[in-house]
């Protein structure tokens, strides 16, 4: 209780957005087919357990990253996930870098939801064509296409999303039908609930933001293991 009280004294922004785990606009580990306001940077990092990493990972790991929405409808994110073991260099540690890539071509309206396209670890450095057979290290790798609604009522903000990974590659991190719920209470405005299914597993979180621009999430992975992460972000220009 002590926690709400915090959160409801604290000044705060209208938006919650973020596909927490990767860094992008979605909810906790699904897209979504919202936006951040354009000019709006986001850097931030997460705590991965084992049980939502791709098999390459057989350990707890976390990643970092950087986001950028250069125009209303466009958002970039670079992402660098750790990787451990025994590499050629000595090191014990190194990381996979990745890069994700969202377009919107239609934005929300009042009787139709907004459509996003969008790609996660789709391209490596030394394969730029994503549709080739070498996997490299797209351990993250998926392209999809998802809608967003929210339903207005009383103050309270319950966002509803459905979305498809297509089948570019045999290999793809996710495959199938993902979808999600969100819902932001009118007299908690600064907290965002979420549900969601990302083709495997169901999860459920929350997300609070402080001061504007801090934001920290926590979500139970198929109700196995624990993630959590913060996030900082503010905009560049208006």
């Amino acid at each position: 209780m002590k926690f709400f009280f915090v959160v409801c004294m604290l000044p705060v922004a209208s938006s919650l957005n973020a596909q927490y785990s990767l860094g992008m606009t979605g909810l906790q580990t699904i897209p979504t087919a919202d936006m951040q306001a354009d000019g709006t940077f986001m850097g931030g990092a997460n705590f991965l357990p084992e049980a939502m990493t791709p098999g390459y990972w057989d350990y707890d790991t976390g990643n970092y990253f950087v986001n950028m929405t250069f125009l209303p409808f466009l958002e970039v994110a670079y992402r660098c996930t750790l990787l451990h073991g025994e590499f050629e260099n000595g090191n014990k540690w190194q990381q996979d870098r990745s890069v994700s890539l969202r377009l919107r071509p239609l934005k929300e309206g009042k009787w139709h939801p907004a459509i996003v396209l969008g790609s996660n670890d789709a391209f490596t450095s030394s394969e730029l064509n994503m549709f080739a057979k070498v996997k490299g290290n797209r351990f993250f790798s998926s392209v999809y296409v998802v809608g967003t609604k929210h339903l207005l009522f009383g103050g309270h903000d319950l966002g509803l999303s459905l979305g498809g990974n297509i089948p570019f590659r045999k290999d793809a991190y996710h495959k199938g039908v993902f979808g999600g719920v969100s819902y932001r209470p009118a007299f908690l405005k600064p907290v965002v609930l979420m549900v969601e299914y990302d083709t495997e597993a169901v999860s459920v979180g929350a997300a609070a933001r402080f001061f504007n621009h801090l934001s920290l999430h926590a979500f139970c992975y198929d109700f196995k293991a624990l993630s959590a992460g913060i996030r900082y972000e503010f905009r560049c220009w208006k």
